[in-house]
């Protein structure tokens, strides 16, 4: 006998919530209990913004056999602002699997961002599996180890260290904005919203900040939860002095005989704090090295796997151009580019058009007679928007070969490594 459709709808009771965070709970948390259950629940369903619609579930004949959350968040792309669907805690409950429920979930997820008008939608998938919904890479993961023993060799600094209150949310904010809003990858935050992070944080685990002597903090440091407190969330910081403070902060609280030789930051490579590390911080004792070209005082890591981790789909093209010019519009008049013509993009059945005229660029409905179409599928194009592939290899990939002032407007439109997700923007 045929099984009745998987229909997906909002969670509509006390029952519905319980039985998506416990299962959610179980399949995600490190240390999964009652506790945790109810406290993901309380931080999702009371942070600002949030609407019971954007918790889903999967149902036949009124029975629930899986469930998801999408958040609803405003990403970051220089002077655009795009609409974006978060995915997290997709979740079939153990009785279910295999029977599509997950397929279900993710078309819903879909369907829920057309009709919202989403630009994009992203998720941190597990491997081989999202990719058959349209998702593709488009961020990873660099981790910088930094040696222990060179923090502690440098001498103390001016800045002080306390953990976070909740009054803090605005300093808070400040600092994430200078130092994560012109990445890619960040989104738009409030006061509120990071008041209530604040108040949901751990006191085991308080986020650091590294005051001046004025009183003002200049830094924070989140740490990773759980036993290994060697690997940092988070780091910002406006001056080699807050970050010094952060670091011998973050060393001495792994003081003790099982102390780690190496500490762990998830850093932009072209962040300050990474670069200010590289060049105050000093192995003491190198007798023991033979090659000095291969040891290190920062080493830095990617991390790479085909189709997991972030990664993100297309929704609707026309939204998302129309959200992103005022984005191209910066990048080319920043270019001192003088071109003209118009750029016609074809992205698997969707097209935009972009004239260029000088130094001015606009959106247009129709594209001149002679103009030359850039045709790649949705995957390529996301890769080209957040910088993860150059646009040459996107072109080539496909078997495009286009002019070379084009292929040049090409690089502006969509330059190479933007994006950065701050570890407190994950979901």
């Amino acid at each position: 006998m045929a099984l009745s459709p998987i229909i997906v709808r909002p969670l509509a009771s006390p029952t519905e919530y319980k039985l998506h965070f416990e299962f959610a709970d179980q399949a995600f948390s490190p240390d999964p209990s009652p506790t945790s259950t109810q406290f993901w629940q309380q931080f999702v369903t009371n942070q600002p913004g949030f609407r019971p619609e954007q918790l889903r579930g999967a149902f036949r004949d009124g029975e629930q056999l899986g469930s998801y959350i999408l958040h609803e968040r405003v990403l970051r792309m220089g002077a655009a602002q795009l609409l974006t669907g978060c995915i997290g805690a997709v979740v079939t409950y153990p009785a279910h699997r295999h029977q599509g429920v997950a397929t279900a979930l993710m078309y819903d997820g879909i369907d829920y961002a057309r009709l919202h008008y989403h630009a994009l939608l992203l998720l941190d998938g597990i491997p081989k599996f999202y990719h058959r919904f349209g998702y593709i890479d488009m961020f990873d993961q660099s981790i910088h180890d930094i040696d222990r023993a060179a923090i502690l060799a440098q001498p103390l600094s001016a800045h002080t260290v306390r953990p976070s209150t909740q009054d803090d949310a605005e300093g808070l904010l400040a600092l994430y904005n200078r130092h994560y809003c012109p990445f890619t990858g960040s989104f738009m935050r409030t006061v509120e919203q990071e008041t209530h992070r604040l108040q949901h944080r751990s006191p085991d685990n308080p986020l650091w900040l590294a005051i001046n002597s004025d009183g003002h903090p200049q830094g924070y440091l989140s740490l990773q939860s759980g036993t290994d407190r060697s690997q940092a969330r988070e780091l910002a910081t406006d001056n080699w002095s807050s970050a010094l403070a952060l670091l011998r902060h973050h060393a001495r609280l792994l003081d003790g005989p099982a102390a780690p030789s190496t500490l762990h930051y998830p850093l932009p490579l072209t962040a300050p704090a990474l670069q200010w590390m590289i060049d105050h911080l000093e192995v003491l004792d190198t007798s023991h090295w033979e090659h000095p070209t291969d040891e290190w005082v920062v080493r830095s890591q990617s991390f790479h796997h085909r189709d997991a981790g972030c990664m993100a789909r297309l929704v609707h093209l026309p939204t998302l151009a129309q959200a992103l010019l005022p984005e191209w519009q910066t990048r080319w008049r920043r270019s001192l580019s003088h071109w003209s013509g118009d750029v016609l993009l074809i992205v698997g059945e969707e097209q935009c058009i972009l004239r260029i005229d000088g130094t001015e660029l606009h959106l247009v409905d129709q594209p001149a007679s002679a103009t030359e179409a850039i045709q790649l599928t949705p995957q390529a194009f996301i890769q080209i928007l957040f910088g993860y592939r150059p646009v040459a290899y996107a072109l080539d990939q496909h078997g495009q070969s286009i002019k070379g002032n084009l292929r040049s407007v090409l690089n502006v439109l969509f330059p190479l490594g933007h994006t950065w997700i701050p570890g407190s923007d994950w979901f």
